[in-house]
């Protein structure tokens, strides 16, 4: 039989741990575009990781948006 031990942690060290699990699923929407709504993108900025379309996505998106205002 094998003798099994319960490991033991301290309580401070359980708290930072589940801080740092905690920390690590946590989603930093300021580090992250909101979502990609163009078809098709020009450059993405490196600072702000936003995506800058190209003039035509931008023209479609706004048909595509006047279309469905009509409906």
């Amino acid at each position: 039989m094998v003798d099994e031990k319960k490991v033991g942690v301290s309580e401070s060290k359980e708290k930072q741990m589940k801080a740092k699990v905690a920390q690590d699923n946590e989603v930093n929407y300021q580090e992250q575009p909101a979502g990609d709504i163009y078809s098709d993108i020009e450059y993405k900025d490196p600072e702000t990781g936003v995506e800058v379309p190209t003039e035509e996505a931008v023209e479609e998106a706004k048909e595509w948006v006047d279309e469905d205002r009509q409906m």
